[in-house]
């Protein structure tokens, strides 16, 4: 579980370094406010708020849907530390609860995702703690649509990328500091900011014209070995799946053969993993051949001289003939139909 946890949350963590959208900066820092597109997710999951507000029983015993299959086999039960008052301390491991059941998002809804960690907290924590945690899951949650908006903020073409980063790093902080206190803060994001600093000075580095590769490489080793050992640890363990598909990318251009990949995924990921990439390797050979031939025949189409009513009506029968909805979804996507 840990494990699952540390992967989703560098991930996360990546994601938000790397990306180049701000918004203007005039009086101080500006915080982006949901847009429309957002403000429906949390009025639509008010009920989920709310339903167990005023007692947390009948919705344990309403909520019965199955595990979504992703969560299956992992260890939920994480113990959520209390003061000796009895009050919830908002730290890691209330975060990694939020994170992990989150992680289903694609596979249930929110609505369904939210009464899940409600009751996940339910069954462990009585008053004040049960409220305390509600009230955390509820600014955790808006305060994750915060970021997601920031997606929509164009960078600021005035600033350079690293310029750009460091503003968008104000942001956040400003973000967090606006849904929760200094004390929360430092418990929920000290990890993920101190992370967001290595990147920038590896981005930094990166960027800097004066050095060479080879001397690129070797700050960018130092700083990663100056990390603290969790954080060193956590990112290499996400990492790892990146370097392993560009090994087994370099072996297939050497000449090596399947048995030679599946060997080396073994060695470092497990028969079952190997099996399971061996299986996904093939899944995209056949996706791509089917790809390529419907690229094929859709050539013959354009170059038929049929009208352009007929090509199209021809191009839709083509995709029905070979492609689920959702595969044609994708090729169409791919291809700019």
């Amino acid at each position: 579980m840990n494990n699952k946890i540390t992967a989703l949350s560098l991930c996360f963590i990546t994601l938000i370094s790397f990306a180049l959208f701000l918004m203007t900066n005039t009086d101080g820092i500006a915080i982006p406010k949901m847009d429309n597109e957002f403000q429906p997710i949390l009025a639509r999951n008010q009920f989920a708020f709310e339903k167990i507000a005023n007692g947390h029983s009948h919705a344990i015993k309403d909520f019965d849907k199955t595990l979504p299959k992703s969560l299956e086999g992992i260890d939920l039960n994480i113990a959520l530390p209390l003061d000796s008052d009895g009050n919830l301390i908002v730290g890691m491991e209330l975060k990694d609860l939020f994170e992990l059941y989150l992680s289903a998002m694609g596979e249930e809804t929110l609505d369904d995702i939210l009464l899940r960690i409600q009751n996940a907290l339910a069954q462990q924590l009585t008053s004040p703690a049960l409220e305390q945690g509600y009230d955390a899951l509820k600014r955790f949650i808006v305060y994750k649509v915060e970021l997601a908006n920031l997606e929509n903020q164009r960078p600021d073409d005035n600033l350079s990328n690293l310029e750009n980063i460091r503003q968008q790093k104000h942001i956040v902080s400003a973000i967090q500091a606006e849904y929760f206190s200094p004390a929360e803060k430092e418990a929920l994001f000290a990890a993920e900011t101190e992370y967001d600093a290595f990147m920038l000075e590896h981005l930094t580095i990166q960027e800097n014209n004066d050095l060479t590769l080879l001397e690129k490489q070797q700050q960018v080793e130092a700083l990663a070995a100056s990390l603290p050992e969790h954080i060193r640890v956590g990112r290499e363990r996400a990492m790892a799946p990146a370097k392993i598909y560009l090994q087994a990318q370099q072996m297939k251009s050497a000449g090596h053969t399947e048995f030679d990949i599946f060997q080396m995924r073994a060695d470092k990921l497990g028969e079952d993993a190997a099996t399971a990439l061996a299986q996904l390797d093939n899944d995209r050979e056949q996706w791509q051949k089917r790809l390529a031939m419907f690229k094929l025949e859709y050539q013959s189409i354009i170059q038929s001289g049929l009208s352009e009513q007929d090509q199209t009506t021809a191009v839709s029968a083509l995709l029905m003939r070979n492609f689920s909805d959702t595969e044609s979804i994708r090729v169409r996507a791919l291809t700019g139909l």
